[in-house]
């Protein structure tokens, strides 16, 4: 019979500690501390003592200060514990083992600054953590870079397991499976018909939102909204639309400091409708913010609180004990990540015969046996995600949080662990061919391909059979008009708005005319989703061009889509929005995981360069564009020294001083101009010498303005490129200029393209209807059109909305004259399968 793993421990303690006090019983610390001092493990007249001293560290990493110091305190002290009651297996090889505890704040560029400093400590040879997917998703590709394994006990992103890192395991389960189980239990087990879905905006709360969304609207639930906001204090914004909706029930995907104060705001509004949550509100400060409001109230749940765990009932009273305090959720999930940190350590010890390297803690890792943890088994897929994954619903008791009620707990093996990445990714061979291709035709004259018309031609050939007196008809746009991002995004709807007016010329005596309702976005997801909902109540619009950011497009598409409203959108990059299941989405420009592939061979093959450090805005677009970079750059044998995302606008010197320190040869920046240009300028005068890349958001002559000499003949990567590189674009170049008394901006080419495709599905879909057509009607057109020839490029769509091909662009800034920037190589690359 196969004894206990704790109990096994608890007698290999005994027996060490009876040896080292000359036969004495030892009494065991009160409070966590170093299990047996280092200068006790050195002999033993028996000869079996241990032969190898030293100490070995595990760090943690969670939140010790803000708003969600709760969760992450409890994280750092359930690890705590386990080392000191559970480091049996490393004394016994005569090792000290300490904490190294670190404070993340829930931050993303704090915990990536963390990781730096973690990494750079030899003995730290495993990591507990983190609370939050996105400070995890920051700190990984440090951890990766220095092989050092990490066990998280919270983190539930699938892209912690998905995204490449190969460092990472965890305990818990994941979003996209706790979404689906959240939506059953509200469907089949609550009844409920129709829910408003609010998001904190991370990469964790807007994950499980989505999931969540998916499945709901998969199995007919009624989705009455889909929002985010970083709001904190004052909801009334989102309540309003919630109290029109009048839904039956409101999942928040987010964190109990941000859910407590909206579900108390919202019974104050008299708002009836049932919450629900995922595991993020699984804290008792969720009753100290809300009270009433969330008694009774369910969640979901990875971890479950500690008494939902008989295994861990002594756990339960050592942390009393040890802290004063009751344990809360992932602590004894922390406790049972630093025991499988010490076995992996103790099995790599023995097997190397000395202090092992993080290779080899790395490799035992993943070959560890089933360990019989306090929160349950665990066994581990080969992307490190526990196979099966236990997953709660509870009931809130707000007089004792550790009493609340278990509904059901689901034991449920993990998604096929595919990674998305390489199968995405197109190879290396695919760019060298392209590349070959446009050098063969490179001094050809850009040429309309045989079988595409353009608007003209097509909206000529639907005159004869439009229905009469159609009236006016509206196309949305979207964009930033105000704001640091507003010279793109005016572009986008000016180019809009010239698109339509050259448009109705054509329709002047075919009693239809187009008009554009423009929308600032101010490039905030919140603001874009609020004005998807006025735009889907207008039903005079059929169709939108937008947006400019692919985090913006991603909070109002669930709007779009359950309203059947076709988007074409001009810039939007992300691979979400054709492949988040949305339906309404298409787009005239390439991917974020192309362009990162062909920004990382242009930097290898064309600059030469063999060191990067990558640095994200943390959005969507910016970090999703350097993700995708940072995976071919090590996949390419290109050496990634940093890689990590900042908010940060004016002083960068936090983020420059590690730069200096590793004098990379590339700097690649992930994000939008207005944010590249100080940060170029500050490296330059920090002396910072190292070449600088980036993808199409430094498209701007704001860049120049902003950065000046410091990005004079720079490169960047562009799925848009300046007007000049389209040739067919020449009138519209002039048309803007006149119209609008300034260049033509990046991305407002394409805006006139999407205007004119708009246009043409609603004018095909009046034809085939021989009526004011419905919106599905113009979706369905839209999915229908023959190949159209824009002035910037020759567009067919696949069954996602993806241009097939796509144009992706390398170019080199003129800061003198942006629209007179070199063009370096014009690709023409498939969509990813």
């Amino acid at each position: 019979m196969k004894r206990p793993l704790s109990l096994l421990v608890l007698v290999v303690m005994f027996a060490v500690l009876l040896a080292a006090c000359g036969g004495q019983p030892a009494t065991p610390p009160a409070a966590p501390a170093t299990a047996v001092p280092e200068e006790e493990t050195t002999g033993a007249d028996d000869g079996t003592a241990p032969t190898l001293v030293g100490t070995i560290k595990i760090a943690s990493q969670s939140p010790l200060s803000g708003p969600q110091a709760a969760l992450g305190t409890g994280i750092r002290n359930g690890a705590e514990l386990g080392i000191s009651q559970l480091a049996g297996p490393l004394t016994q090889l005569g090792f000290s083992v300490e904490l190294a505890p670190f404070d993340d704040q829930a931050r993303a560029e704090v915990g990536s600054a963390n990781a730096k400093n973690i990494v750079s400590d030899g003995d730290i040879l495993c990591v507990v953590g983190h609370l939050n997917s996105g400070v995890a998703l920051a700190a990984l590709p440090d951890y990766k870079n220095a092989s050092l394994p990490m066990m998280s006990p919270a983190n539930t992103s699938p892209d912690i397991t998905e995204g490449g890192y190969e460092v990472a395991f965890r305990i818990v389960g994941r979003d996209d499976v706790q979404g689906t189980v959240g939506e059953a239990f509200a469907r089949e087990e609550l009844g409920v018909e129709s829910v408003y879905i609010i998001h904190d905006t991370t990469a964790y709360g807007q994950g499980v939102a989505e999931f969540f969304r998916q499945a709901a609207e998969e199995n007919g639930l009624d989705v009455r909204g889909f929002e985010g906001t970083e709001e904190k204090n004052d909801f009334s914004a989102i309540l309003t639309p919630i109290l029109a909706e009048d839904p039956d029930l409101i999942f928040f995907g987010g964190i109990y400091d941000q859910a407590g104060p909206l579900f108390a705001q919202a019974r104050e509004r008299g708002i009836m409708a049932q919450f629900l949550g995922p595991d993020g509100l699984d804290s008792p400060v969720l009753a100290e913010l809300a009270g009433d409001a969330v008694d009774g109230m369910y969640y979901t749940s990875v971890a479950a609180p500690v008494s939902q765990f008989p295994d861990a009932a002594q756990f339960a009273t050592d942390y009393m004990a040890a802290y004063g305090a009751a344990a809360p959720p992932f602590s004894a999930q922390a406790y049972d990540s630093a025991g499988l940190c010490i076995q992996a350590i103790a099995a790599a010890a023995e097997a190397a015969g000395d202090v092992p390297t993080r290779e080899q803690v790395l490799e035992a890792m993943r070959n560890l046996p089933t360990y019989d943890g306090i929160t349950g088994s665990y066994s581990f897929n080969a992307n490190g995600d526990p196979d099966p994954a236990t997953y709660f619903v509870l009931q809130a008791n707000i007089a004792d949080w550790n009493a609340n009620e278990l509904v059901s707990r689901l034991e449920i093996s993990p998604p096929g662990s595919e990674t998305t990445a390489p199968a995405t990714m197109p190879t290396e061979e695919a760019i060298d061919e392209a590349v070959e291709e446009e050098e063969e035709d490179e001094a050809e004259p850009e040429a309309t391909g045989d079988d595409a018309s353009d608007y003209a031609t097509l909206i000529g050939a639907l005159l004869a059979d439009l229905p009469a007196d159609l009236g006016t008809i509206k196309i949305a746009s979207q964009s930033p008009l105000s704001g640091p991002q507003a010279a793109l995004g005016t572009g986008i709807r000016n180019g809009a708005e010239l698109g339509i007016e050259q448009i109705n010329e054509l329709l002047a005596d075919a009693g239809v005319e187009f008009e554009l309702a423009p929308f600032d976005d101010q490039a905030r997801a919140e603001v874009g989703s609020a004005n998807a909902k006025n735009i889907v109540s207008d039903g005079d619009i059929l169709c939108v061009v937008g947006h400019l950011n692919s985090g913006v497009a991603l909070a109002a598409l669930p709007d779009y889509k359950n309203a059947s409203l076709p988007m074409m959108s001009p810039a939007n990059t992300s691979p979400d929005i054709t492949e988040g299941g949305y339906e309404v989405a298409f787009r005239i420009v390439g991917r974020d995981d192309v362009q990162g592939t062909v920004g990382e061979a242009f930097a290898r093959e064309e600059l030469g360069v063999e060191s990067v450090y990558i640095i994200h805005d943390t959005t969507a677009y910016g970090q999703g564009v350097a993700e995708f970079f940072r995976q071919a750059a090590e996949a390419n044998g290109l050496e990634v020294r940093g890689f990590e995302g900042t908010e940060e606008k004016n002083d960068f010197s936090a983020i420059l001083t590690p730069i200096l320190a590793e004098d990379p040869d590339l700097i690649f920046f992930g994000g939008i101009y207005d944010q590249a240009g100080p940060l170029f300028a500050q490296a330059r005068e920090r002396g910072i010498t190292a070449q600088f890349l980036g993808p199409d958001g430094l498209d701007s002559p704001v860049l120049a303005e902003l950065a000046g000499d410091a990005v004079d003949g720079m490169y960047y990567t562009s799925v848009a490129a300046p007007v000049s590189q389209f040739p067919n674009a020449a009138q519209f170049a002039t048309d803007y200029q006149t119209a609008y008394g300034a260049a033509a901006p990046p991305f407002s080419a394409q805006a006139y393209d999407s205007s004119a495709l708009c246009a043409v599905a609603v004018l095909q879909a009046a034809v085939d209807a021989d009526d004011l057509p419905t919106r599905e009607q113009v979706l369905e057109a839209m999915r229908g059109l023959p190949p159209f020839a824009g002035i910037t490029g020759d567009y067919s769509f696949n069954a996602n909305g993806d241009p097939d091909p796509a144009t992706y662009f390398v170019l080199q800034a003129n800061i003198a004259d942006w629209n007179a920037n070199e063009l370096v190589s014009r690709l023409e690359i498939a969509p990813p399968r």
